[in-house]
């Protein structure tokens, strides 16, 4: 099945309007007219599976949708001197790791003590808030926000991230 960049997908879709000339993208009247397109190349995206299969990845969908977000709270202690300090941050209760999601991937519990997994959120982390730069930064610089001290931010964890690979 095709990967589609951004750039790909909005051609498909511009394609489609131009040629249905409609003004507005709706989902499902876009669905409908590529189920008789069968030659057309985001045909086997949307139709390469049966009925079954389809309603099995939907289910996996709505299922992973019911994990995300979800937190686990762990409270580390650093010993200082005689007194104990206790931080406590925030962590999602699950990860799905970026390698495995081609493959159908899944999520894993996640464990602050585990290196591996550390970087696997610290990288999905940095991905997330890069998106949301590229996404918002019109709008918020528009309204006079300066979001250098964030760029920077997104700039170490990147860094960070790859030193550890």
């Amino acid at each position: 099945m095709a990967q589609f960049t951004s750039k790909d997908r909005q051609r498909i879709i511009d394609e489609y309007l131009a040629g249905t000339g409609r003004n507005m993208f709706v989902p499902s009247e876009f669905i409908d007219w590529l189920e008789i397109n069968p030659h057309h190349e985001a045909y086997p995206w949307f139709f390469a599976k049966d009925d079954a299969e389809a309603a099995r990845e939907y289910r996996i969908g709505l299922a992973r949708q019911m994990a995300s977000g979800l937190r686990i709270i762990s409270k580390v202690q650093v010993p200082e001197s005689k007194s104990v300090t206790v931080r406590v941050r925030e962590y999602p209760a699950m990860v799905s790791p970026i390698s495995g999601r081609k493959s159908g991937g899944g999520y894993e519990p996640f464990h602050p003590d585990d290196p591996a997994m550390v970087s696997e959120l610290r990288k999905q982390g940095a991905q997330a808030l890069r998106a949301w730069l590229n996404r918002y930064r019109g709008v918020m610089e528009g309204s006079g926000a300066n979001l250098s001290q964030l760029e920077e931010i997104v700039d170490q964890i990147e860094c960070s991230v790859m030193d550890a690979a």
